[in-house]
């Protein structure tokens, strides 16, 4: 299936801020509740070996990284261009100081030089046009940081339908469970449901944005040909989907 770069409501400026939230902090509580993200586990533990510190772009609600902060003995910032404060607090909160937010913006493409630390990306990737994708891997290897990319979207019809069919009705469920519960947020949900349908619009065009191993190794090697080390690929656990990823760092030389 042809890659199509359409365009996904969180992204968009008109956005409001309590709608985006709310969608970024509906997919923080899938990852806790569901692990999707488990078997990138090992991958990651392995990748940050000798890093000091973690800095994950396009955040959103703290994706999975709560629940990993007790199993990557490193800390964590936690940055997005729009950053979801309240989710950045709570984080902070329930990891004990280990995962923090940075509270400025922060462009993935071109991350501030006191940022420093091997960077990550979940579920964030595909909101970025070739181009840019490249410009953030080019940004990584200029800075000698490493970087490890993890999507749960894939073009492939069953997982277009998958996401299609069950991200609303998920949303309805985990409204009661997601963090901060508001009158307005569960009216955003149950009564007038633009919450649900906005995440289940923005999962099927996020699936139709994925990149695959291949198209990821290729942009990695065009953007550190020699020195890095790259490696890509399909990581399953017990559930539908695989987690795609792309895990990459400067070659160490004898």
């Amino acid at each position: 299936m042809r890659r199509l770069h359409l365009f996904e409501i969180e992204d968009q400026p008109w956005c409001p801020a309590v709608v985006r939230d709310a969608m970024t902090d509906y997919l923080r509580t899938l990852f806790a509740l569901g692990k999707p993200y488990a078997p990138a586990l090992p991958l990651l533990r392995e990748a940050v070996v000798g890093s000091q510190s973690v800095v994950d772009l396009c955040s959103g609600g703290g994706g999975p990284w709560v629940d990993f902060s007790r199993e990557v003995d490193v800390p964590v910032v936690l940055t997005d261009w729009y950053p979801n404060h309240d989710a950045f607090a709570r984080a902070a909160e329930c990891s004990g100081g280990q995962v923090r937010g940075h509270g400025a913006r922060v462009d993935a493409t071109a991350v501030p030089p006191e940022l420093r630390g091997f960077r990550t990306l979940f579920t964030s990737f595909h909101h970025f046009a070739p181009a840019k994708a490249r410009a953030i891997l080019r940004d990584a290897v200029r800075a000698g940081e490493g970087i490890a990319i993890f999507e749960i979207t894939r073009r492939r019809w069953s997982t277009i339908l998958l996401i299609g069919l069950t991200t609303a009705p998920i949303a309805l469920l985990l409204s009661l469970a997601a963090r901060p519960v508001s009158w307005l947020r569960l009216a955003l949900h149950w009564l007038i449901p633009v919450v649900p349908l906005a995440c289940a619009f923005d999962g099927v065009v996020s699936c139709l944005r994925s990149y695959t191993p291949d198209e990821l190794l290729a942009m990695a090697r065009e953007a550190a040909p020699e020195d890095y080390e790259w490696r890509s690929g399909e990581a399953w656990g017990w559930g539908p989907i695989p987690v795609t990823y792309l895990v990459g760092r400067k070659a160490i030389t004898p």
